[in-house]
C-alpha cells in the first residue's frame, strides 16, 4: 500500500480542457518521468555496476585510512611512543629472561 496521495501525484493524463501546449508538456515531462524509472530500475537490476560500485566505496575508504594511518605515524610524538614502547618489551623481555 503506498503513502502517496493523489494529489502528490502527477496525474496520469492531462487536465480536463487543457490547451494542446499544456498536452504536450504534459506529455514530455511524463516521457521523462518514465525515462528516470526505467534508468533507476536497470540500475538497480545491474549486480555488476553496483558491485563496482561498492568496491570503488571500500576501495577510497581504505586508501582515506591508510593515509591517515601513513600522516599520523609520522608525527613525532608516535614515532617515540612507538620507540619507547619497543624499548619497554625489550627491556621487560630481557628482565624476564635473566629472572628465568
Amino acid at each position: 500500500m503506498s503513502t502517496t496521495t493523489k494529489s502528490s501525484r502527477m496525474s496520469t493524463e492531462p487536465p480536463k480542457g487543457a490547451k494542446p501546449e499544456d498536452i504536450e508538456k504534459h506529455i514530455e515531462h511524463t516521457r521523462a518521468d518514465l525515462g528516470r524509472t526505467v534508468e533507476a530500475l536497470q540500475h538497480k537490476l545491474d549486480v555488476r555496476s553496483q558491485a563496482r560500485e561498492r568496491l570503488s566505496a571500500v576501495r577510497h575508504r581504505a586508501g582515506a585510512m591508510a593515509a591517515t594511518i601513513k600522516m599520523l605515524a609520522m608525527r613525532p610524538v608516535t614515532m617515540i611512543v612507538a620507540g619507547a614502547t619497543v624499548v619497554a618489551g625489550v627491556a621487560g623481555a630481557v628482565a624476564w629472561k635473566r629472572r628465568h
